[in-house]
C-alpha cells in the first residue's frame, strides 16, 4: 500500500530563520554566508578555520572532500582543516537562499528533478525517511520499506537519497556502534541532521 503524509504548503525560511537554528551567533552568520556564496559546491580553505569546519561539518552542512578508504560515509571523511564539499541538495537549498527565501521540499524536488527522478514521489518518500528516524538514524530495511509502499526498489531509492547527501551510512566500530545497530538495525544509515532540523521547525 502507498504510504501517505497529510498535505500542506512548504514551508520557507529566511537567514535569520536559518541563523537561529545553528544558534544564533556570529558563526552561524559566517557559516552560512559561505555556504551561500559558495553554493556551487565547494568552500575553499582560505575561507575557513576550526571553528567553522566544525559548525559546517558538525550540521551536516558541509564536508571534508577526503575520506578515509574513499568512502562515501559522512563519518569517514578526513576531519581535518581542509575544503569543504555541500552535499547536492543543499547545494539547491543555499542557491534559493540567496534570494531571499528557500524551502527544504523545493530543493529536493529540484535535485530529483534534475536527475530524472520522479520528484513528487522522492519528496513523499524523503519525509517518510525523515519522519520514521530514530533520533538521526534509520535502518536499510526502514528505508526499503517505505521505498516498496511507493512502488520503488530500495537499493535504488538508498543510493538515490545518499547521492542527493540526505542520508549517509554510518560507520564506526566499537560497543557503542554495536549497541547502536542493535537498536535500529542493520545495514544503519545517517540522516542529515540540517534537514531534520528544517523538518521539525516546519512542523
Amino acid at each position: 500500500m502507498r504510504g501517505s503524509m497529510s498535505l500542506r504548503s512548504p514551508c520557507y525560511y529566511g537567514l535569520k530563520d536559518i541563523a537561529e537554528l545553528l544558534g544564533g551567533d556570529y558563526y552561524a552568520y559566517k557559516g552560512l554566508e559561505l555556504l551561500i556564496k559558495h553554493s556551487g559546491g565547494i568552500i575553499s580553505l582560505d575561507e575557513l578555520d576550526e571553528e567553522l569546519l566544525l559548525l559546517l561539518e558538525g550540521e551536516r552542512l558541509a564536508f571534508p572532500i577526503e575520506s578515509q578508504k574513499d568512502s562515501l560515509a559522512w563519518g569517514m571523511r578526513v576531519v581535518a582543516l581542509g575544503s569543504l564539499e555541500i552535499p547536492y541538495f543543499l547545494r539547491i537549498f543555499f542557491s534559493e537562499l540567496r534570494n531571499g527565501k528557500a524551502s527544504w521540499e523545493d530543493a529536493v524536488k529540484k535535485y530529483y528533478d534534475r536527475i530524472g527522478e520522479d520528484s513528487e514521489t522522492m519528496l513523499e518518500i524523503v519525509k517518510r525517511v525523515v519522519e520514521s528516524r530514530k533520533g538521526y538514524f534509520i535502518s536499510g530495511s526502514e528505508i526499503t520499506a517505505i521505498s516498496e509502499d511507493y512502488g520503488k526498489d530500495g537499493g535504488v531509492i538508498i543510493a538515490e537519497l545518499k547521492g542527493a547527501g540526505i542520508i549517509s551510512p554510518f560507520s564506526g566500530c566499537g560497543r557503542s556502534v554495536a549497541r547502536i545497530e542493535e537498536i535500529y538495525g542493520t545495514p544503519l544509515y545517517e540522516v542529515n541532521k540540517f534537514l531534520v532540523k528544517l523538518f521539525l521547525k516546519c512542523r
